[in-house]
């Protein structure tokens, strides 16, 4: 099942991604591979999955960017099945299997970008899942590997396990309570990294933060994920106080209401602010100020009210598409 229609029973972690960069030895890294090595790697890695033993070869689909409307790899972006990088470029193809936690990037940054996402805290589960991909095709194909240096990627800073582990935390009380700054100075002081909903580079939406390794050479892929947990767990305790601090807030009490009542009501709602709001209503629930059984869980109404998944194929102008967010929550919240 997609991650964000899993079932969890932390109301602070929202999901967990582990992602491996791999590349294949004696081929250039892709920003200087030819449009035939590209079709040659891309074939290799497609035949090393769908064509294996095991039985990951029938789960999966292969999808080229290329065959895509702009809007239908906005989705996939959306999602977090594929990055925001590949969205915008019609060149590369991925492989996602039918339960949508499974991705396998090809020709994005590095050859291969396997990821796992799954809703809640499982980063040994996802670790685990992403090694067994990883094993599957490094049976078919030789990868770029340094006994000094381990993987070897194209961008050093990946260099050694190739890994890629996040957290996705909901964090609005300490956002609010503005003690979000210290909480990303105390991760990059311990080699981790807090950035926005989709990554490097963008912003924390909704109080939506994912907090990921830093380091990949010299450490294993085990020390990560068990780094990477503790500062959840920190993180999390810090959440959880701070929210109690704004339970006696009654003005503060007075604007998770007011967003609820702008989502029920509402005839126009942006993508930005539509975020925000339920990202109130989120907490407003998580407190028990705010008592409400909708049609769809929470987090799914944040990421089905994004901009390509909320206009579902169609072409809407940005007031039509606004409208349709609307009633879209309104009916669902």
């Amino acid at each position: 099942m997609i991650w964000y229609k899993e079932k969890t029973d932390n109301d602070i972690i929202v999901s967990t991604r582990v992602r491996l960069a791999r590349n294949l030895d004696k081929f250039p890294f892709p920003a200087l591979l030819s449009e035939e090595g590209k079709n040659k790697v891309t074939e290799k890695v497609k035949s090393a999955v769908l064509g294996s033993n095991s039985t990951l070869a029938g789960d999966f689909s292969y999808i080229k960017m290329s065959d895509l409307k702009d809007s239908q790899r906005q989705e996939l972006a959306e999602k977090h099945l594929i990055s925001l990088d590949m969205a915008q470029d019609k060149t590369g193809s991925v492989l996602i299997n039918k339960e949508e936690n499974m991705s396998i990037m090809l020709m994005e940054e590095d050859h291969i970008r396997i990821q796992i996402i799954m809703g809640g805290a499982k980063l040994s589960e996802a670790w685990d899942l992403a090694n067994k991909v990883d094993d599957v095709i490094e049976e078919n194909v030789d990868y770029a590997f340094s006994e000094e240096f381990g993987y070897l990627t194209a961008c050093p800073t990946n260099t050694g396990t190739g890994m890629r582990a996040s957290v996705m935390m909901h964090l609005p009380a300490l956002t609010v309570t503005n003690n979000m700054s210290k909480i990303i100075s105390s991760a990059s002081a311990l080699g981790l990294t807090v950035r926005g909903l989709y990554g490097e580079g963008s912003k924390a939406y909704g109080c939506l933060y994912q907090i990921s390794n830093q380091v990949t050479l010299g450490m294993s892929e085990n020390e990560i994920i068990e780094q990477l947990e503790n500062v959840v767990r920190q993180i999390e305790k810090h959440e959880r106080d701070a929210r109690e601090s704004l339970k006696k807030n009654e003005g503060y009490c007075d604007k998770l209401w007011r967003s609820y009542g702008i989502l029920k009501y509402a005839r126009s709602v942006s993508s930005s602010e539509a975020k925000a709001l339920i990202s109130d209503v989120i907490l407003g629930k998580n407190l028990g100020i705010i008592d409400i059984k909708g049609k769809l869980p929470e987090t799914e109404l944040m990421v089905e009210s994004e901009p390509a998944l909320i206009m579902a194929g169609e072409q809407l102008t940005p007031e039509a598409r606004d409208k349709r967010r609307a009633e879209f929550l309104r009916e669902n919240i």
